[in-house]
């Protein structure tokens, strides 16, 4: 099985490359295949499309995204070359119009993790980095139809990039002996604890890429805190699996759901 990655984008200085010069993205590739999550299945990496030079993460960035990931969509899926497409990213650009125009399977992070979340239980908390990501991740999850499972939206207060810059650049060793870092799961397990215990989760879904390195970080503190019945699910992670899934039950997104003028079966009302 082969698919393919797009980013959401490209351009801000920490979002391109990781410590060892290849696209961020490839870290947590290499998670997945060393839990055995990959077999048979080749991943390529496209970085995604450059935006503007911003740091927000509010809905300017996302409608300008959207654009650039919509090609890319198109243009992979037309390729004959990929299975299925996996989409990253907490802010889901392109989403709707990607699955109406994807000729192949199309799975997004977001998407794909509350599914997941509503799969294995009743409620489920998003921890992401900033408010308009939050504010991004509960409308979404609201027009998803999982509106009632989730429990909370927590953020950390950091940019994706400010966060970047400390991961990114570091090996994993190196990154366990920074006191910033630790910082950040500090402030990662406060936010889930409140989680757990106030809004009564179940699931905690790790959205911002740059968080999710350092999920096994969060799953040994929760495991240390007597919350190892917690679930933890991994956004691009679970995009992969999901994407996996359509392929090898030979289904993608339904036209019907994202219907063009092009819809030969049209329903006689809405």
């Amino acid at each position: 099985m082969r698919l393919i990655n797009i980013g959401p984008y490209t351009g801000a200085k920490s979002a391109n490359k990781d410590a060892s010069g290849r696209p961020i993205i490839e870290e947590l590739i290499d998670n997945m295949r060393r839990r055995g999550q990959l077999k048979g299945v080749e991943i390529d990496v496209d970085t995604g499309s450059t935006i503007p030079s911003k740091t927000d993460r509010d809905d300017d960035v996302l409608a300008h995204i959207s654009i650039g990931v919509i090609e890319k969509i198109r243009h992979y899926s037309a390729l004959n070359e990929y299975d299925a497409i996996v989409c990253r990213g907490s802010l889901e650009p392109g989403f709707y119009a990607g699955r109406q125009i994807s000729r192949i399977p199309v799975a997004f992070a977001l998407h794909s993790a509350v599914h997941l979340a509503s799969l294995i239980g009743e409620r489920f908390s998003i921890l992401d980095l900033t408010d308009p990501l939050a504010h991004i991740a509960r409308r979404n999850v609201v027009a998803y139809g999982f509106g009632d499972k989730l429990a909370s939206v927590r953020r950390l207060d950091c940019s994706s990039i400010e966060m970047g810059s400390l991961l990114y650049s570091r090996s994993k060793k190196e990154r366990a002996r920074d006191p910033k870092v630790n910082a950040i799961l500090d402030a990662a397990m406060a936010q889930c604890t409140a989680a757990i215990e106030k809004e009564r989760a179940d699931t905690i879904i790790i959205g911002c890429v740059p968080l999710q390195y350092l999920e096994e970080e969060i799953r040994e503190r929760l495991d240390q805190a007597g919350y190892g019945e917690i679930q933890i699910i991994s956004e691009f992670a679970a995009a992969v699996e999901m994407a996996q899934v359509m392929v090898n039950m030979n289904v993608r997104q339904a036209p019907r759901a994202y219907p063009g003028d092009a819809l030969k079966a049209k329903p006689e009302f809405r």
